[in-house]
């Protein structure tokens, strides 16, 4: 009997435990996603509701100004867009290569100098040289002022948390074993890496991957430093623009670009809540498809080090 009651107790705390468990989780869910509700609450709601009433979950008085001016500027900010597309492309593409890459060896226990480079790497991720002097070399040296790398080559193109995350998955997930028989069969490092390394390394690509496009698509501080043409803008850096001057062009009576405006007021804090809608859909919409490998490569990636 008293074995029973134990078990009840056991199984009854197990479920007020449970219980609590999902209703913290509810509470983290809710306030993740309230804001945006905010967000897009906000996006369509007339600029002197805004003003009057602060920011509400259901519009006061529905208005999409915000939206028709940002379609009013639908040619320059598919300009951005297109741009922000190729440069987390290729970005992306070069980050996964040379983090992986760079790690292969770093795990590799007959690699005599890899504590040097981990350490080399670690080192990099607490100093720097600071603003000045990156935007010296980058200008000076390399010349990439209002060029395309200069959206791609500074503080985004290899990340010394990345190497070491990837450096842990190939420690602790991949046989060595698997390595050696593939050497003994006459594989090259090379081969080893596309052909063996690589294929059973997609989680932690993935989460990388993910990290480095995130980076990519929501950067906007490079362009601010080395871009003036604005035709160069990334979808981010043109809406930070944006942003930053929509107040001095709703005193004008028509846009730039030649567009008529008469009759629309433009908004202001209407517009920065679509400006960050239109920021953060791709995003949104391209992460559950992959939420399951980027927390499996966090995961694994970070266990060992």
């Amino acid at each position: 009997m008293r074995q029973v009651n134990s078990e009840k107790r056991f199984v009854n705390s197990e479920k007020r435990f449970k219980a609590i468990c999902a209703v913290i989780m509810i509470l983290f869910a809710a306030f993740c996603v309230l804001p945006f509700i905010l967000m897009i609450s906000a996006s369509i709601t007339e600029e002197s509701a805004l003003m009057n009433f602060g920011y509400k979950f259901i519009p006061k008085k529905l208005s999409f100004d915000a939206y028709k001016y940002l379609w009013a500027k639908r040619e320059t900010i598919g300009r951005a867009y297109y741009i922000t597309i190729i440069v987390t492309l290729i970005g992306t593409t070069l980050n996964v290569i040379i983090t992986s890459m760079f790690a292969y060896p770093l795990s590799r226990t007959d690699f005599k100098p890899r504590h040097f480079f981990a350490f080399f790497i670690f080192f990099t991720m607490l100093f720097n040289g600071g603003m000045t002097a990156s935007y010296i070399i980058w200008t000076q040296f390399f010349h990439i002022k209002n060029t395309i790398w200069a959206l791609l080559l500074p503080n985004y193109l290899m990340s010394g948390m990345n190497v070491l995350l990837v450096r842990n998955y190939y420690v602790g997930s991949i046989p060595t074993s698997i390595l050696e028989a593939a050497r003994i069969d006459g594989a090259s490092e090379m081969k080893i890496y596309r052909r063996v390394l690589l294929p059973l390394s997609k989680p932690v690509i993935i989460t990388v991957a993910m990290f480095a496009g995130m980076a990519y698509w929501n950067d906007w501080s490079n362009a601010m430093y080395y871009i003036t043409n604005q035709k160069l803008y990334s979808i981010n850096a043109y809406l930070n623009n944006l942003q930053n001057n929509i107040k001095l062009l709703s005193m004008q009576s028509s846009m730039t670009e030649g567009i008529n405006l008469q009759g629309l007021s433009l908004p202001t804090i209407g517009a920065r809540m679509a400006i960050a809608m239109i920021a953060v859909l791709p995003v949104l919409v391209i992460f559950p498809f992959i939420q399951a490998e980027l927390i499996k490569g966090v995961v694994i990636g970070g266990v060992k080090g």
